[in-house]
């Protein structure tokens, strides 16, 4: 099985930071973000890595031709969507892949998901993981004539949530069109219209989403005690 790293997006989430500095090479710890990623990637057994780029793609592709046990395939498109980035891979991939956003970093055993998604013969396996999350606004519990039931003020509810990772069969550049803008949960809808089977692993293990400041510098502090004191 191939790898695949997303890292076309323009971080506009991460701005001002990502002026300065491409978002997968913000660094956590000892290491970049996308370090993060192919190291945990290889680890796992996956040898083989496309990376999609973008604008200052080319500083991202000379942090990472420094792994030379790896081997790479840099890739370059426009910035087009999570779905839309992976029409320029068609010619590259002829086997099954497992991609991860650049934003998303892992720690679990991708083998135990691997062999599910091989044992369901699915087209595509999304990742899963539970997430809490407080709704900011006090919840009303009413009947269909009005009558209030209860109010729960600000509660907190316990849902699974995509966390930027899934496993793929080549055939899913068919439903990919090359230069439109889309994005994965686009595509996920067109296999299910399709009757295509999708399936979703929940997993076991860290994660950390790097998509925002405010969640980067948190976890960028995560990664800081890990090094431990200097």
């Amino acid at each position: 099985m191939e790898g695949v790293v997303l890292a076309a997006g323009l971080g506009k989430r991460m701005r001002p930071l990502s002026y300065i500095m491409p978002k997968p090479l913000f660094i956590l710890g000892d290491k970049t973000a996308i370090e993060h990623i192919v190291d945990w990637l290889y680890s796992n057994g996956i040898y083989r890595i496309h990376v999609v780029l973008s604008y200052s793609g080319r500083i991202v592709e000379n942090v990472l031709k420094g792994k030379k046990e790896m081997d790479f395939n840099f890739v370059y498109s426009k910035p087009k969507g999570t779905a839309g980035q992976l029409s320029d891979l068609k010619d590259f991939i002829k086997t099954s892949f497992i991609v991860n956003y650049c934003d998303s970093i892992f720690n679990f055993n991708l083998k135990d998901m691997i062999d599910f998604h091989s044992k369901n013969k699915s087209i595509l396996t999304l990742s899963s993981i539970r997430r809490r999350t407080q709704i900011k606004y006090g919840v009303l519990t009413y009947t269909k004539n009005g009558k209030l039931k209860r109010w729960d003020e600000k509660p907190s509810i316990e849902t699974n949530v995509f966390p930027g990772l899934f496993i793929a069969e080549n055939r899913i550049f068919d439903y990919i069109e090359k230069d439109k803008i889309s994005q994965l949960n686009d595509l996920v809808v067109s296999l299910l219209k399709k009757k295509e089977l999708v399936s979703v692993y929940e997993i076991k293990g860290e994660y950390y989403d790097i998509g925002t400041l405010k969640r980067y510098f948190k976890i960028s502090h995560i990664y800081d005690n890990k090094i431990g004191n200097v």
